[in-house]
C-alpha cells in the first residue's frame, strides 16, 4: 500500500494506523490499496485469482488515524483436484479491495 502526501510518498506501510502529517497534511490522500492473491489448486486445479487493486484519492482530517489492514495471499492446495483459498481483503480507511479467488 502507499500514501502519497505534498513532497513526500509512504510507498509500504507496516503499521495498522497511520497518522497524517500534521505540517504536511492536505485534505485529500492518494492511495493504491492491492488485495493478497488467491492460493494455486493442485494438480488440474488452476493458477490463484490476482488480489484486487483499488487506486483514487480520499479526503482525511488532518492529524487523523486511518486504519490499514493488509490482506494475506492465499495458500495453495496439495491434494489432487484440489483448490487454493482465497486471498484476504486490503482495507485503507473506507476503501476496501477485494483477496483474489482460489484456483
Amino acid at each position: 500500500m502507499g500514501l502519497r502526501y505534498p513532497g513526500g510518498f509512504v510507498s509500504a506501510v507496516y503499521s495498522p494506523v497511520v497518522t497524517t502529517p500534521p505540517s504536511t497534511a492536505t485534505p485529500n490522500v492518494e492511495y493504491l490499496v492491492v488485495a493478497g492473491g488467491g492460493g494455486a489448486g493442485f494438480d488440474v486445479g488452476g493458477g490463484g485469482g490476482a488480489g484486487g487493486l483499488l487506486t483514487g484519492s480520499l479526503a482525511v482530517a488532518t492529524a487523523s488515524a486511518l486504519t490499514i489492514t493488509v490482506g494475506g495471499g492465499g495458500a495453495g492446495d496439495t491434494n489432487a483436484g484440489g483448490t487454493g483459498t482465497s486471498g484476504t481483503n486490503s482495507v485503507f480507511s473506507s476503501i476496501t479491495s477485494t483477496g483474489g479467488g482460489g484456483g
